[in-house]
């Protein structure tokens, strides 16, 4: 019973990495990067853990789109600053991201205006999101 329960969990992950596969090529035509972010990117996740996906684009609306395999979090580059007063969910993804395809150097400015956002309002990272230094 129970080596039949772990094929049906492989053939889940299997299917669940082949449609993740399909859901970033999809993303990498569309955005300027797409990083992984969340506890596949951290190292930390199950067979059943969803995929975590920061696709920064040149303009638009800043959105969460959820997905059958996780969410995408659209991050517009001309939006970022306004984004980061209000969306921990943006210092998450850039803090774990691994970029997957795209312009790399992008990232990196994305990066460093994210690091610089969490210096100068003395934020750390803790199990229950971002707070100030201290607190």
């Amino acid at each position: 019973m129970f080596e039949r329960w772990l094929e049906a969990l492989r053939e889940v992950s299997r299917a669940r990495e082949e449609e993740a596969r399909r859901l970033v090529e999809e993303l990498c035509r569309r955005a300027l990067v797409v990083a992984l972010f969340g506890s596949r990117a951290r190292g930390d996740y199950t067979p059943l853990s969803d995929w975590d996906l920061l696709a920064i684009v040149e303009r638009g609306d800043y959105r969460v789109e959820h997905r059958g395999v996780g969410q995408v979090v659209w991050l517009p580059l001309n939006k970022l600053d306004e984004v980061l007063g209000w969306s921990m969910v943006v210092l998450d993804a850039v803090a774990d991201g691994k970029p997957l395809c795209g312009d790399s150097s992008i990232f990196e400015e994305v990066k460093r205006r994210v690091s610089r956002y969490v210096e100068e309002r003395g934020l750390t990272r803790t199990r229950s999101g971002w707070l100030p230094r201290g607190v």
